[in-house]
């Protein structure tokens, strides 16, 4: 998956279709590529002071000064309280989101140490979600009846959204419940009460149109076009998402639009589950095409047998081998080893491991979990829809106001120009439009280095990273 994807591995259709299939591609989906957003941070670093440390269980005593009046549930004059489902324990892949939950948690304490959020203490209420729709749903539930809002949600599974939408207030309006998602997919991405910074695309709003235009990033495109005159290749997408055909392709069209012609049929269906030997024909087509450019947006297990399979096969023309975003790991170097070096990735969000110094903010989130062995860009995602989830509250209270969750939805809605103290490019989270903003880094000797632009704690935010295409996706 890439940045412009609806998210990170996708969970099955709730409690309507069958689990066992879908789930096993499509967490490891989740696993190795997550954020496939559009956004990217400004072209120039801003610095912040929020970071964060354990877990915020238990209800604290108000803090310092008076909190702005509000009523509704999970907030008092003393505490607001945030749900966050994330799928943890579970079979498949076991802890995969416990260092998300560890990021909000880090975020909640740091805002409590210093007098609170809106005049109270920040109470998060964990719920494991577990890769399963109903326990998936029990959580919305819960969270619904308890918390002021979903904070970082982390769930493959949440594709029911009657109780997100129809979640009643204190007063027993069904006001629903804001979900500050760390990623989703559609329906969930399409949701007028989830709020993204990654995962944006247009895809949405022209759902119903023949032929739908797509909003998608473009950015590794044109420098890949510059660097590399007369590229051809092929694409491959995750075919256990079904989402993703729908959603990628177009993305994969506008590259090709750009100049890098498609060999054989251009785009092709891999499953994230498939061994190695699978990948014969597209070794074929790419033998035989003498393809110069390879991009695998399947997991990152996916790329490393792709890299294994061409040098096993003496693949020698691809100048470009390209991966999604959760590619960005020491576990890529480490699975592929020397197979996987040149690989090109694009980042939509610093690139922590070599950035994190360069952004107070993420320095101080890094140094509190214990460094950057417990951290991943899973969980810059949720502590990203944290401080999103702070900044709106504050909006919210500004001059006086009073906090409910319509007056949270009123400021998420207002929230247009949102980075992350830095950490992402600005944003338009309130018209769910995508940033054109990016880095493009490229994995050299073992170690991943930023290649555009090489300055830490920037961003290439050109305009033309962006465009709009209409297609119809069969």
């Amino acid at each position: 998956m890439r940045p412009n994807s609806e998210g990170p591995g996708s969970g099955s259709a709730g409690r309507r279709i069958r689990r066992r299939t879908r789930f096993t591609g499509l967490i490891a989906a989740t696993v190795t590529a997550v954020l496939l957003a559009a956004g990217c941070s400004s072209a120039s670093s801003s610095s912040g002071s929020s970071a964060p440390a354990t877990s915020s269980g238990t209800e604290a005593t108000s803090p310092a000064g008076s909190a702005p009046p509000g009523t509704d549930i999970g907030l008092t004059v003393a505490t607001i309280r945030v749900g966050l489902i994330a799928d943890v324990n579970n079979p498949l892949v076991p802890g995969l989101f416990q260092k998300s939950v560890n990021a909000v948690n880090a975020w909640a304490k740091d805002i409590n140490a210093s007098g609170g959020l809106a005049g109270r203490k920040v109470v998060v209420d964990f719920c494991d979600s577990k890769l399963d729709p109903n326990a998936t749903s029990n959580c919305v539930i819960k969270a619904c009846q308890n918390d002021f809002a979903l904070v970082g949600t982390s769930a493959n599974a949440l594709q029911d959204l009657a109780d997100i939408d129809g979640c009643k207030n204190a007063q027993g309006k069904a006001v629903g419940l804001p979900n500050l998602a760390a990623f989703a997919f559609p329906p969930a991405s399409c949701d007028p009460d989830t709020y993204l910074t990654a995962g944006l695309s247009t895809y949405c709003a022209t759902a119903k149109q023949h032929p739908q235009t797509y909003t998608v990033p473009v950015g590794d495109s044109r420098y890949f076009t510059s660097h590399y005159p007369g590229l051809h290749g092929i694409w491959l997408y995750d075919s256990d998402v079904p989402t993703f055909k729908l959603t990628q392709t177009p993305v994969f069209q506008a590259g090709s639009n750009l100049g890098i012609k498609k060999d054989g049929q251009g785009y092709y269906a891999l499953s994230g589950s498939a061994p190695q030997s699978a990948l014969t024909p597209f070794m074929q087509v790419i033998k035989s095409s003498g393809s110069t450019f390879v991009y695998d947006d399947v997991t990152t297990a996916s790329m490393v047998l792709v890299r294994r399979e061409a040098q096993l096969q003496g693949v020698n023309s691809v100048k470009v081998w390209e991966c999604n975003s959760g590619c960005y790991d020491p576990s890529f170097y480490q699975q592929g080893g020397a197979a996987v070096n040149g690989t090109y990735a694009l980042m939509l969000n610093l690139p922590y491991l070599s950035d994190y110094h360069a952004n107070p903010t993420l320095s101080k989130l890094i140094t509190q979990l214990g460094g950057l062995n417990n951290f991943n860009n899973n969980a810059l995602n949720s502590y990203v829809q944290a401080l999103l989830f702070e900044d709106a509250v504050q909006k919210a209270v500004a001059n006086g106001g009073t906090l409910d969750r319509q007056a949270l939805f009123t400021a998420l809605n207002g929230e247009h120009s949102f980075n992350a103290k830095g950490i992402i490019g600005t944003t338009d989270v309130g018209n769910h439009t995508p940033s054109t903003c990016q880095v493009i880094v490229q994995l050299q000797n073992g170690v991943w280095q930023r290649v555009n632009p090489t300055k830490p704690g920037t961003f290439d935010c050109n305009s033309a990273n962006v465009v709009k295409l209409q297609m119809d996706v069969s």
